[in-house]
């Protein structure tokens, strides 16, 4: 009896200390059932790895931006390569609205060999008119020829002067027949139906057609705006141009616009001050029937240029251009 119980006892104190022995091993232990997990030792949880921040999050002011070495080189190949900066290369400067495309707007320096360079093109719009014959005779005793920008009305009124005008060297340009603003401004096609009424009125008293115009008010989108659609203007840009003309707006005013009778002080003040530091000009004036002031003041402009060295020139298709619309 006290045998068995004594066996019974060193059974039991055998397999407790058994089962004590195995829930301590952190070594391999007896395999589990496969896939069971059971008898493996538990696995360390990976070190987090800091992976890229949002673009939106680091725009915000966010951090975690630094990245492992290896998570560098990851994300080198994700992310798109920023194109590099373009080199810098020597050549004019882009041309802005009413800057002369094709050449800087800077004055060289006063006695250097480039003050030969300075051209200025005189212009004339809205004629020819009862004042025009003063206007070339100014030019005559300057020895300068100019360019003249008509219209249909001095056309009709001053067909001889028309013929003067182109034997005497000066170069006529189409400012549409009308030069209204209402019926030009509504469609490519009005537009252009005015234009070629003129070119019509020009061949037939001289012998050419022109290939320069002006658009009445300058290529700008405000006139296009009020009197068609904010983009008549480029489209009519682009149609003159289809059509083998070449547009010229200005980049000196004379201001003799600004009222119906300009101060002639005002126009010369207005021309010199904006031709100072420019290379090359075109010069923005009027012809039209009670712009005396111009005529008065086109002597004073024209020493005042010559003294600042430009030398005086007529515009040709292939002339640099000023464009107000790009």
């Amino acid at each position: 009896m006290w045998t068995s119980r004594f066996l019974r006892i060193a059974v039991s104190v055998g397999l407790c200390a058994a089962m004590a022995a195995g829930c301590g091993q952190t070594g391999a232990g007896p395999a589990g059932r496969p896939g069971s997990g059971e008898g493996q030792a538990a696995a360390e949880p990976p070190a987090a790895v800091p992976g890229p921040s949002p673009a939106w999050f680091r725009a915000a002011g966010g951090r975690g931006d630094a990245v492992r070495p290896m998570e560098a080189d990851r994300l080198a190949v994700d992310r798109p390569a920023e194109p590099e900066p373009p080199a810098a290369t020597a050549g004019p400067p882009v041309a802005g609205p009413g800057e002369l495309r094709g050449a800087g707007a800077a004055a060289p320096a006063p006695g250097g060999a480039a003050d030969a360079m300075r051209t200025a093109y005189l212009t004339f719009d809205d004629g020819p008119s009862g004042l025009t014959p003063r206007i070339l005779d100014i030019l005559r005793r300057e020895n300068i020829r100019a360019t003249f920008f008509v219209i249909g009305a001095g056309l009709e009124q001053h067909s001889e002067l028309i013929r003067q005008m182109a034997a005497e060297g000066h170069v006529l340009g189409n400012h549409t027949y009308s030069h209204n603003y209402a019926r030009l401004y509504r469609s490519e096609e009005a537009f252009m139906e005015d234009v070629r009424k003129l070119d019509r009125a020009l061949l037939e008293l001289t012998g050419t057609a022109s290939e320069l115009i002006r658009f009445p008010g300058g290529s700008n989108t405000r006139l296009g705006r009020a009197k068609g659609s904010p983009w008549m203007m480029p489209r009519l840009v682009r149609r003159v141009q289809e059509e083998g003309y070449q547009y010229f707006d200005w980049n000196v005013s004379s201001t003799d616009a600004a009222q119906a009778v300009q101060p002639k002080e005002e126009i010369v003040g207005a021309v010199l001050s904006a031709a100072a530091k420019k290379r090359t000009i075109i010069v923005l004036m009027h012809d039209a029937q009670g712009k005396t002031t111009t005529v008065e003041a086109l002597p004073e402009v024209i020493r005042g240029l010559r003294e600042m060295g430009f030398r005086f020139d007529v515009l040709h298709k292939d002339s640099l251009s000023i464009h107000f619309l790009e």
